[in-house]
């Protein structure tokens, strides 16, 4: 007797980090629902086994320039997708910035109570969307990323450095990467081993200065929009990550990532 796959909705599916996602359930041969927002509307009632949300705002500027429509894109969009849709387990893609200070271990482990007051106005919409899934969701799972390099990428410091534009934090600031292809990877591999009611940060294991970046795509100055800019580190806690995978390093990713690049004569599609 065999098993029918299992059904994977993926909401976002066209998106950088959805696109990824979708790709690695096609990979695994589970049934795939690519729902994004222009056929949103036709896939309400739609049935799966697995929910996975990676249809949130990406853009941290815009919660400061528009509140009410990141608000919109973050966290309204959430509850709908709780109501429309029905599902098993529901996914949810959110972010390392729910945490007030994102530069250590010690301050980013998953079971430290998050202050909604200390956060910026983005982190909170983040955090009010993992709430909405932890009460409207009988079996949900909530992953918190850091950044990413890979196919399509579209913006991010990472981004800029390749494409000329100036960046818009300090130099020295320094983060976590992970490619999309193995988040996508690592996303299933989650999900495979039953992880429910469970918050999870997965991201590059290691922070990675951009000036050293610049450096590795021979940059000596990198064009900075101003002075003055913040200076920011992401050292997010991995201990529960490492339970079940062993997280890709970030410099190695990166690096891998920028010979992509150059072997393509540009960032991949």
């Amino acid at each position: 007797m065999t098993t029918s796959p299992i059904t994977v909705l993926v909401l976002g599916a066209k998106g950088f980090v959805g696109s990824a996602v979708a790709a690695e359930a096609v990979q695994r041969g589970v049934r795939l629902l690519a729902v994004d927002q222009h056929d949103y509307d036709a896939a309400r009632g739609a049935a799966c086994d697995v929910l996975i949300n990676a249809n949130g705002n990406s853009r941290k500027y815009l919660a400061a320039q528009d509140p009410a429509l990141e608000f919109d894109l973050s966290v309204r969009s959430v509850e709908r997708s709780l109501h429309d849709l029905r599902f098993g387990l529901y996914v949810h893609l959110s972010s390392c910035d729910v945490y007030a200070d994102p530069s250590s271990p010690a301050t980013t482990d998953e079971d430290v109570p998050v202050d909604p007051r200390r956060l910026s106005q983005y982190g909170f919409h983040k955090w009010l969307a993992e709430q909405l899934v932890r009460h409207d969701a009988r079996r949900w799972l909530i992953v918190r990323m850091g950044g990413f390099v890979g196919p399509r990428l579209w913006k991010n410091s990472i981004h800029d450095l390749l494409t000329g534009a100036p960046l818009r934090v300090h130099p020295d600031s320094a983060y976590q990467y992970l490619d999309t292809r193995d988040f996508a990877r690592i996303l299933f591999t989650l999900i495979a081993a039953g992880l429910e009611e469970t918050i999870i940060n997965v991201t590059g294991d290691g922070a990675v200065p951009l000036r050293e970046v610049a450096d590795w795509l021979g940059l000596a100055a990198p064009p900075v929009v101003a002075d003055n800019l913040p200076l920011e580190r992401y050292e997010i806690a991995l201990d529960r990550l490492r339970r079940h995978v062993v997280p890709p390093s970030t410099r190695e990713t990166v690096q891998r990532f920028l010979e992509e690049c150059r072997r393509l004569g540009g960032i991949p599609t």
